[in-house]
């Protein structure tokens, strides 16, 4: 099946029935790397084929859509690294093992963008003003290209589901991705986004507190 993103409608919903077959599937495609009893350090590789009339960039296709409803079926805390990219192809891929460290690339090595440590609640609006305020200091214009390559880190507790900070996280980095309108400062280009890199760090001294480091650039 081709990978499916996230349905906000109700369970009835075809989208929401799409959704759970899709999960259901990957599922039995992986039943040991899933698990409950399985290993407790995992990454997750997601390749996602899409027509070659269809535009990368354009359309709402939001990499990490594509990868909360696996997060949320196998655990999110279970996972140190979710990775996402999409192409023009006639398949897509998963793969799903133990998370190694490795050394870093070279857009690892880059000297990040940003990093912010916030202490108010993540469900708040003021955390993504945060992330957005220090975004702007960096960056007063949209990074150029027609894809980009996204990479955030969260040091959080291990008490933490840190996939629900995903998506305010994104939302907050319109000064990089771009805004449409700016009127809405959290509604921005991420579907300009072609690949994406999520790191959890757990550090349990930060309390409630977290830390999101942001690299960005050209795909």
């Amino acid at each position: 099946m081709p990978p499916v993103l996230e349905s906000w409608d109700g369970a009835g919903h075809p989208s929401r029935q799409r959704l759970i077959a899709y999960l259901d599937a990957v599922a039995a495609l992986a039943p040991q790397a899933v698990a409950e009893d399985g290993a407790r350090s995992l990454a997750l590789v997601l390749d996602v084929g899409l027509a070659h009339d269809v535009a990368l960039t354009r359309g709402g296709r939001d990499l990490d859509n594509y990868l909360f409803p696996l997060a949320r079926r196998f655990g999110a805390g279970r996972f140190d690294a979710f990775f996402a990219r999409k192409r023009h192809s006639t398949h897509s891929t998963i793969a799903i093992g133990p998370a190694v460290l490795h050394s870093p690339g070279n857009e690892e090595q880059a000297e990040p963008l940003f990093s912010v440590r916030t202490s108010v609640s993540a469900t708040s609006p003021a955390w993504k003003q945060t992330l957005h305020r220090a975004c702007r200091v960096v960056q007063s214009e949209p990074i150029p290209g027609d894809g980009l390559r996204l990479v955030l880190c969260f040091e959080v507790s291990g008490r933490r589901n840190w996939s629900t900070l995903w998506k305010p996280a994104i939302d907050a980095l319109g000064p990089l991705l771009g805004m449409p309108d700016p009127r809405r400062p959290f509604r921005p280009l991420d579907d300009r986004v072609v690949d994406l890199a999520l790191h959890r760090v757990v550090d349990d001294t930060l309390g409630d507190d977290i830390v999101v480091t942001v690299w960005c650039g050209p795909a």
